[in-house]
This record gives structure tokens, C-alpha cells and sequence, in this order.
């Protein structure tokens, strides 16, 4: 049987090591989180370099406004076919979060010369300068080519941050 200072000397022991798991797994966390978090600044992607990248597709993919020779099937990049810029190509060509998509941006796209604009489902017709993309491109109407600059207004998604 052990004395009573022996009793006390054990209590105190089991205790201290009971509060020092308890520290060393909230520092174990800690060090997680800490090192977690900074990875995700690493690799953390701009969203003007992400838009840029999605709206690529609008000049230069057959699916959305690039024209596309009928008899060839040669795709040429830069010129907008205007036949297909309406809102229903838009649709097909870039899918938003309304109807099974990407959440996280939305378009507003103006071919400046001509003065026509579409839109994404769920623009909210605010926009954010320093998400402003301008592509220089042709426009076929028919048999004609005509410069003109194709405005991207980008649009973060708004309220879910």
C-alpha cells in the first residue's frame, strides 16, 4: 500500500500528463491548420487569371461563337461567327451553376462595333472593373469580316462567398 505522499505524487503525475496530451494535440492541430492554410495561399489561382482562362473559350471553341467553315470543318479562332452569338449558344457553350455548371462566374459579353450583348443566366448586370477582359477579333456577318472588340464583362459570384 502506498503512503500518502506517494498517493499525491502519482495524482499529480497522472494530471500533469493528462494537461500536457492535451496541450501537445492542440499544438499538433495548430501546426495542421497553420500549414494547411498556407498551401491553400500557394496554390491559390487569381480570379482574373481563372476568367481569363474560361472566357478563352468564347472566340475560340466551335461550341460557343467561333466561326467554323461548313464545307472544311476548319475552326478559325478570333473570328465570331455572328449567327451564333445569341444567348442559346451561350447556354450550351458555358453552363452556370442554374443549370448544372460553374458557380463561380458569370458573363456579360458585347461586341462593341455592332452593339450586341448577351448575358449568362444569372448576371446580375453589375459590373466589376478590374474583371474586364477585351479581345480584339473579326466579326463574319455573312460573307463580310469586320474588326471589333469583344468586351467580357466577368462576374463573381455574388453573395456566397
Amino acid at each position: 500500500m502506498l503512503d500518502k505522499k506517494a498517493q499525491f505524487d502519482v495524482a499529480r503525475k497522472t494530471i500533469y500528463w493528462m494537461l500536457a496530451g492535451i496541450m501537445i494535440t492542440i499544438v499538433v492541430f495548430a501546426f495542421a491548420m497553420i500549414i494547411g492554410s498556407y498551401k491553400g495561399s500557394l496554390t491559390k489561382v487569381p480570379a482574373n487569371l481563372k476568367s481569363e482562362l474560361i472566357s478563352l473559350r468564347f472566340a475560340n471553341a466551335p461550341e460557343c461563337f467561333a466561326y467554323q467553315d461548313n464545307t472544311s470543318k476548319v475552326v478559325f479562332p478570333g473570328i465570331i461567327d455572328l449567327k451564333k452569338f445569341n444567348e442559346n449558344t451561350l447556354k450550351e457553350c458555358y453552363s452556370t451553376a442554374g443549370i448544372g455548371g460553374i458557380k463561380v462566374f458569370n458573363f456579360r459579353l458585347k461586341l462593341q462595333q455592332q452593339g450586341t450583348e448577351i448575358f449568362t443566366d444569372k448576371y446580375y448586370h453589375l459590373d466589376q472593373g478590374d474583371l474586364t477582359i477585351y479581345k480584339e477579333v473579326l466579326v463574319k456577318d455573312g460573307d463580310n469580316l469586320e474588326k471589333d472588340q469583344l468586351a467580357i464583362y466577368v462576374q463573381e459570384r455574388i453573395g456566397e462567398k
